[in-house]
């Protein structure tokens, strides 16, 4: 199990209450919920900055340099926005594939 950090970088400013934040931007994404939240934690975000958190393949936190660096030194694994791209399709069909076997098994005991 481990937390990545994408190599995003875009520029943006982003509303935060009644202030903005101008940075560069990256996505913190993990193998788990429980990691992604507790490295949050570590690095000092509010979990309500989570983005996307009922879809487990796209729940990230957007990070700003400094979160992202201060995540990578609480142990993140920096790897490229292609890389994490590719992992969030495979967890999404990993997710659609056991929905699907979820599915099929319950249409089976309803025919028993």
């Amino acid at each position: 199990m481990a937390v990545y950090v994408d190599d995003y970088f875009v520029p943006a400013k982003v509303k935060n209450g009644n202030r903005s934040v101008r940075s560069r931007w990256c996505h913190m994404q993990a193998d788990s919920r429980e990691e992604l939240d507790a490295m949050a934690d570590r690095i000092g975000l509010r979990r309500s900055w989570i983005q996307y958190p009922d879809i487990p393949w796209k729940r990230h936190y957007d990070v700003t340099e400094t979160r992202r660096a201060a995540a990578v030194a609480a142990g993140a694994i920096e790897i490229g926005m292609l890389d994490l791209a590719r992992m969030r399709n495979g967890w999404r069909r990993e997710l659609e594939a056991q929905q699907e076997l979820e599915l099929k098994n319950s249409e089976k005991e309803t025919d028993e």
